[in-house]
C-alpha cells in the first residue's frame, strides 16, 4: 500500500499532538516518510524494517540498536490482513514502550479514514465519467460496459435521469450539500456547486426519492428544485432523456409551481422552448402593438385576475378592490391597444399566449423591441 505523503505528514502530527513525542512513519521497506524531526525523511530505518518483515513491534534501546534508528518503539500496522506501514515513537523503552498499541490503533484509524476518503473519491470520479457517457452525443458501448461493471452498475435495468438544482433565495450562497446525494441506493450521481445530476435505479419510486432528497437540503438551509427525465432501459435513449429533464429543470426556474417537475407532463414547457426565438419576438410585437412594459404589465395584472377567477368580472374586480365596472373598461382597455378582447375566447388564447411568450423572453434575456422600435434586453 502506498501512502500519500500529505496524509503520512498528517498522522505523524496527530500523533504527536496526543503524545507528545517525536514519531515517524515507516513504508515497509523501512524508509521514513513522514516525521515530526524532517531530517529525517527519506532514511533507511533497520528496525522499521525488521518490524515490517517480522510482522511485530521492534524496540530500539542502548543494548539493541540498529541501523539509521533511534531509541523508541517501532510497531506495523495492518491493514486487511496485510503490513501497510511501521509507525515509531522516539524515547526511551521504559517511557514509549506502552504506547507502542496505542499508535499502531490511531495509525490504523486515519489509514483506513484516508483509504474510505479515497474510495469515495476515485467512485465519484468513476460515477462523473459514466453519467458523462450515458448523457453525452457520442456514447462509448465500450467504455460504459467498463464503468458500469467497476461501479456494480446495471446498465441494462430501467433508469431515470434528474437534475437538481439550488435555488439561491434572499441572495443567499448556499453549496450543495453531497453527502446527502451519497445516502442514495441504487443510484449514481454527479455534482458541482449548485447543481447535481442523478441516475436513479428501478427501485426508486422517483418523486418520493427527490422529496426526500429535497427535505434532507431544506434542513441543511439549501433549497433546490428538479427536472425528471421519462424512465427509459434503453441506453441511447439516454441523452434525450437527460435533456429532457434539463427541459423541465429550466421550465421549473421560469414557471415555478411544483419543485419537482417531470417533462413527461409538461404542456407549454414543451412548446415554448422548442419556438424560434425571433418568431417569439414576432409574436409578442404583433399581439401587443409596440405597447410599452408599463402598459403591458397594467394590462397583465387585469388579465391575470379575469383568468383567475374563470372570467367572473365581480370576483376580479373585487379582488383588484376596484368597481366591476372599472373592470370592464380595464378589459375594453386591453381590447382597444391590442386589438384582441379578453371575453372572446379565441382572442383570450392569442392574448395568454402572448403574456406567456413576453415573460419566457425575458427569462430566456431575448432580446425585443420596445414601444420606440429599438431593441431591448434583459441585463
Amino acid at each position: 500500500m502506498e501512502i500519500d505523503e500529505t496524509i503520512a505528514a498528517t498522522i505523524v502530527a496527530n500523533i504527536k499532538g496526543v503524545l507528545r513525542h517525536e514519531i515517524n512513519l515507516f513504508d515497509t521497506h523501512g524508509t521514513v516518510i513522514a516525521s515530526t524531526d524532517a531530517s529525517r525523511i527519506g532514511h533507511y530505518h533497520e528496525a522499521a524494517a525488521i518490524a515490517a518483515a517480522s510482522r511485530r513491534s521492534v524496540v530500539v534501546d542502548d543494548d539493541h540498536p540498529y541501523r539509521g534508528a533511534r531509541n523508541g518503539v517501532n510497531s506495523p500496522v495492518l491493514i486487511d490482513g496485510s503490513v501497510a506501514a511501521v509507525i515509531g515513537v522516539t524515547g526511551e523503552r521504559e517511557s514509549v514502550e506502552s504506547f507502542g498499541d496505542v499508535i499502531v490503533k490511531m495509525t490504523e484509524i486515519l489509514l483506513h479514514e484516508n483509504i474510505e476518503q479515497t474510495a469515495r473519491y476515485n467512485r465519484r470520479i468513476l460515477e462523473t465519467n459514466l453519467i458523462n457517457q450515458l448523457i453525452g452525443a457520442h456514447q462509448d458501448t465500450e467504455l460504459i460496459r467498463y464503468l458500469s461493471a467497476a461501479l456494480e452498475w446495471d446498465m441494462r435495468a430501467r433508469h431515470c435521469v434528474a437534475i437538481g438544482r439550488l435555488v439561491h433565495e434572499d441572495g443567499d450562497v448556499v453549496l450543495l450539500p453531497q453527502r446527502h446525494l451519497q445516502r442514495i441506493d441504487d443510484a449514481i450521481y454527479t455534482a458541482d456547486a449548485d447543481e447535481c445530476c442523478l441516475m436513479l435505479g428501478p427501485s426508486h419510486n422517483v418523486e418520493d426519492t427527490l422529496r426526500a432528497l429535497a427535505e434532507r437540503f431544506a434542513d441543511d438551509g439549501a433549497h433546490i428544485v428538479f427536472g425528471v427525465g421519462e424512465p427509459t432501459d434503453d441506453l441511447p435513449r439516454l441523452p434525450h432523456c437527460y435533456r429532457h429533464a434539463r427541459l423541465a429543470l429550466d421550465w421549473q426556474r421560469f414557471a415555478g409551481g411544483e419543485r419537482i417537475v417531470h417533462a413527461d407532463r409538461l404542456d407549454y414547457g414543451l412548446l415554448l422552448p422548442s419556438m424560434r426565438p425571433d418568431r417569439m419576438v414576432q409574436f409578442v410585437e404583433r399581439v401587443f402593438c409596440g405597447l410599452d412594459e408599463a402598459a403591458i404589465e397594467r394590462h397583465r395584472g387585469t388579465f391575470e385576475a379575469y383568468t383567475r377567477f374563470n372570467g367572473s368580472i365581480t370576483h376580479a374586480a373585487q379582488s383588484l378592490f376596484i368597481h366591476k365596472n372599472t373592470m370592464q373598461n380595464h378589459l375594453n382597455a386591453i381590447a382597444k391597444d391590442t386589438g384582441y378582447n379578453p371575453r372572446t375566447l379565441h382572442d383570450y388564447a392569442v392574448l395568454d399566449m402572448a403574456f406567456r411568450v413576453h415573460d419566457y423572453l425575458r427569462f430566456a434575456g431575448v432580446a425585443s423591441r420596445g414601444a420606440d422600435g429599438r431593441g431591448t434586453e434583459k441585463r
